[in-house]
């Protein structure tokens, strides 16, 4: 199976989340700022494969924080966009996503992943990347479930 940079790096990310706040609590800066230090080394790793990679770690972040098993594209696609979002999902081994969009042009979007050699699946609920008024909970959303071929 191909690495997945995206799941290594929140995997990494997280470590340093509680590196930092353990260095926090013990009031030490100096742990604080290499904790710091390492992330944006991380997140300079990840741009290095390009604006696609950055874009998708960011909602795979989302997606594991929110407690999706998938990445979710909620926002606007642009038609110029899809072809490397694919191209960047399949370099990673990352075979399903699920596309949640309401923007106009949607049905136009879920065409073209069909046309980059995506599979429509059918509608799944996830959870979105908002929380219920005065809740921990996460607001429930519907979307496409696509396999990558």
């Amino acid at each position: 199976m191909k690495n997945n940079i995206f799941a290594e790096t929140y995997t990494q990310v997280q470590e340093l989340k509680k590196q930092y706040n353990a260095a926090k609590a013990a009031e030490d800066e100096a742990g604080m700022q290499a904790a710091r230090d390492a992330y944006n080394l991380l997140m300079d790793g990840i741009s290095t494969a390009g604006e696609n990679s950055v874009r998708i770690y960011r909602l795979y972040e989302e997606a594991r924080d929110c407690g999706n098993e998938y990445i979710d594209f909620h926002e606007v696609v642009r038609d110029k966009d899809v072809d490397g979002m694919i191209g960047a999902l399949r370099e990673n081994g990352i075979s399903h996503f699920t596309f949640s969009s309401g923007w106009s042009g949607a049905v136009d979007t879920a065409w073209l992943f069909t046309q980059n050699d995506c599979r429509l699946e059918g509608l799944v609920e996830i959870n979105s990347p908002h929380k219920a008024f005065g809740s921990d909970e996460y607001e429930k959303a519907h979307g496409y479930l696509f396999s990558i071929g």
